[in-house]
């Protein structure tokens, strides 16, 4: 699998991650480098669903 293919895979697994399960996912973190690229991520997901909500009106 090239890296290119590799990191749209993830994107699409960090798509199914919902807002709730962040602490969960952060807490069971090796390394202070992957809580904070957990957090990073999970952040970067709530942005765009705030954008998509906002750009449909529904709030």
């Amino acid at each position: 699998m090239s890296k290119s293919e590799a990191l749209h895979e993830l994107y699409k697994i960090c798509q199914t991650i919902e807002f709730s399960e962040s602490d969960e996912l952060i807490e069971q973190a090796g390394t202070e480098d992957e809580k904070t690229f957990i957090q990073v991520v999970t952040d970067c997901i709530l942005q765009e669903k705030q954008r998509k909500v906002i750009a449909e009106k529904r709030f």
